[in-house]
């Protein structure tokens, strides 16, 4: 039996050029023109891993976390040396804060959401 490989991790939305502009701000990770095109745009991992990947879902719903009437399915963490670190980033590259977890609130990782409300969280270094 052979070895399987992560292909991708997709994520759907309702604007994949702009959502991957918005990840690629945030990793500082490029777009894979010949492996886009209009409905499925792919972010290359430069360290060479599986690419993320943002389809095209015309009826996406915004997660409403921490909310559970559209659940969030899944969510990407990002490893970051700090929490101001990964706040700077963030928010700069167009991530709104969401509230911390009550039970959460000393957690070395922070909850925000992308440009679609996806949430995503910025985790400290241990």
């Amino acid at each position: 039996m052979s070895a399987l490989k992560l292909a991708a991790y997709a994520i759907d939305c309702a604007d994949p050029r702009r959502l991957a502009e918005f990840y690629g701000r945030l990793l500082g990770w490029q777009i894979d023109e010949p492996a886009s095109e209009e409905s499925w745009v792919e972010l290359a991992d430069p360290a060479g891993g599986a690419p993320l990947a943002f389809q095209l879902d015309p009826e996406h719903r915004a997660p409403t976390w921490p909310d559970r009437e559209v659940p969030q399915m899944a969510h990407l963490d990002v490893r970051v040396a700090t929490l101001d670190e990964g706040h700077e980033r963030a928010t700069a590259a167009g991530a709104v804060q969401l509230p911390q977890p009550p039970d959460q609130l000393d957690a070395k990782f922070r909850v925000y959401a992308d440009p679609e409300g996806h949430p995503f969280c910025m985790c400290a270094a241990q």
